[in-house]
């Protein structure tokens, strides 16, 4: 318990800043770059059953009055224009392009209401052009970036990020029910441009959230000197090898294993690769040692191979079979597909934590006589089939119709529940 009271404690305390010097940071001399996530992950469920991107969409709606009527706005987002399976690290796009706060209100809620969640996680592109997308005789540029997830295309947020403030561009974050991954990458963001990091870990408090992103002053940028202190680059767990890259050059510097769970380095940043993804972002400091804590996913009365794919592109991150009870996985969110049309969508893995899952189960007894059992979901669509052999079917919450021949039973798992058909 003491843990968490800390955090709460951290998080409110990081508001304060903000809201105390909001007047005198939101002026009417502000041009501000609101850039929001419209990317596949942002289709997840909150505990209360609304999606991320629908209280995105009633926040953003309300930004206007956040700031001055003078004040020059935009709404850039990214992921709203392409489906996952196109694989379109390009998807980003000016919604509504700058103009007076008074008059582009209107297009904003238009905008976001027309919007989908649907594609990719483009940030460091969506960056560097939202960098440009300022007018050529603004005063003070900022860019207000909201992301529940972490960069799932090329290039280096914080790369880009350093590239913004040598501009003068400041950048505020906020983390929209990130895991620990996201949260490194957008704090970086921040802290690299001169901007502020917020945290909406629970989602309904978003909207408030934005309000101290958009009054938050600008912090001075610290520069590193001309030959700064090497730091440290240290994992927590290292079941595999992987290669950690100069994030600003891309050539290898070194491989985090069982062996080397610690790395020292310049002052930079750095990606280290996991599986087919790479976690970004990472800052090492002059003097520090920066820690990266994967988490552990388990899934009990399993059936056959689970594979594990990130939710948003798909990759392939392990799977579980007789081999394998636990996946080591980089923070974020994952898929566990039972087969090609049953799948366990946006499960949460954060850094240090092991997360337990538990299939549901529909099991026919071994004295039931039977000429055809399936499983299929509430709409018809067949997802197991029962045969000589398998007489146990895993399978993920949801709505779903279990045929024994003539007898059609209802059956709305939930984790861990089971049904079980016998004989009378």
């Amino acid at each position: 318990m003491l843990f968490r009271i800390q955090i709460l404690t951290l998080a409110f305390v990081a508001g304060l800043p903000s809201a105390a010097l909001a007047q005198t940071c939101n002026s009417a001399d502000r041009n501000i770059s609101l850039v929001l996530d419209a990317s596949g992950s942002m289709n997840a469920r909150l505990p209360n059953g609304e999606s991320r991107f629908a209280v995105a969409q009633r926040a953003v709606k309300d930004v206007v009055s956040l700031v001055p009527l003078q004040a020059q706005v935009s709404l850039r987002m990214y992921g709203a224009k392409s489906l996952p399976k196109d694989k379109n690290c390009q998807d980003t796009h000016v919604a509504v392009p700058f103009a007076p706060a008074s008059t582009a209100g209107s297009d904003i809620a238009s905008a976001v209401d027309g919007a989908e969640a649907r594609g990719y996680t483009p940030i460091a592109l969506s960056l560097e052009q939202a960098s440009n997308d300022f007018p050529a005789d603004a005063k003070e540029r900022v860019i207000v970036l909201v992301s529940d997830g972490k960069e799932t295309c090329k290039g280096d947020p914080a790369v880009a990020a350093k590239a913004l403030a040598a501009k003068g561009i400041t950048v505020h974050t906020v983390g929209f029910v990130v895991d620990s991954a996201a949260r490194m990458q957008l704090q970086n963001i921040a802290r690299l441009t001169g901007g502020s990091y917020f945290d909406a870990s629970l989602g309904p408090e978003l909207p408030d959230t934005l309000k101290s992103a958009f009054s938050a002053c600008k912090k001075q940028v610290v520069k590193l000197p001309p030959k700064p202190q090497p730091g440290k680059l240290r994992t927590t767990s290292a079941v595999f090898p992987h290669n950690v890259f100069d994030a600003e050059s891309g050539k290898k510097v070194g491989t985090l294993s069982r062996v080397t769970l610690e790395l020292p380095l310049p002052a930079g940043i750095y990606e280290v690769q996991f599986g087919s993804g790479r976690w970004k972002g990472i800052e090492v400091r002059p003097g520090e040692t920066t820690t990266i804590t994967p988490g552990e996913l388990r899934l009990e009365d399993r059936v056959g191979t689970v594979r594990v794919v990130d939710s948003e592109t798909g990759e392939r991150f392990g799977q579980f079979d007789a081999g394998n009870p636990a996946v080591t996985l980089m923070p974020g969110l994952y898929d566990l597909e039972f087969n090609s049309r049953l799948s366990w969508r946006f499960v949460k893995v954060d850094g240090g934590k092991a997360t337990t899952l538990k299939a549901a189960q529909v099991k026919l007894d071994r004295k039931l006589k039977w000429k055809k059992a399936r499983v299929t979901t509430s709409d018809g669509i067949e997802v197991f089939r029962f045969d000589a052999v398998s007489w146990n079917a895993a399978l993920p919450p949801g709505k779903y119709v279990v045929e024994v021949d003539e007898l059609r039973l209802q059956f709305p798992a939930t984790e861990g529940k089971v049904l079980e058909v016998k004989p009378q």
